[in-house]
């Protein structure tokens, strides 16, 4: 049975390496408040996102929330982002708050 399926490391590596290359992995724009010892994102541009407008798409209410604010802020901010306490997103660059509060609020 083991000699049905030959395997090549290097072969394989260069599958990988190829694959990779196509796949271009999303840049990941969140960050966290540990992040920022001195507290710089405070002077950043906040929102608050406790009336969000999820709209009625899941199955279960609420499931995946906090899920689909980390994507759509991956896929469509220019700069960091950080979800910080109290329902409250911080953005680094204005145009993403104000981005977000157009399409979310």
């Amino acid at each position: 049975m083991g000699e049905l399926i030959r395997r090549n490391p290097k072969r394989t590596q260069e599958r990988l390496a190829r694959l990779r290359k196509i796949a271009q992995p999303k840049q990941v724009k969140r960050r966290f408040v540990s992040d920022y010892e001195n507290g710089e994102y405070l002077k950043w541009t906040n929102v608050s996102c406790k009336n969000v407008d999820y709209g009625e798409t899941h199955l279960v209410k609420g499931a995946g929330r906090l899920g689909e604010l980390v994507d759509w802020c991956d896929d469509n901010c220019n700069k960091l982002y950080i979800l910080g306490m109290d329902d409250i997103i911080f953005f680094e660059d204005e145009n993403d708050a104000a981005m977000f509060t157009l399409v979310w609020k």
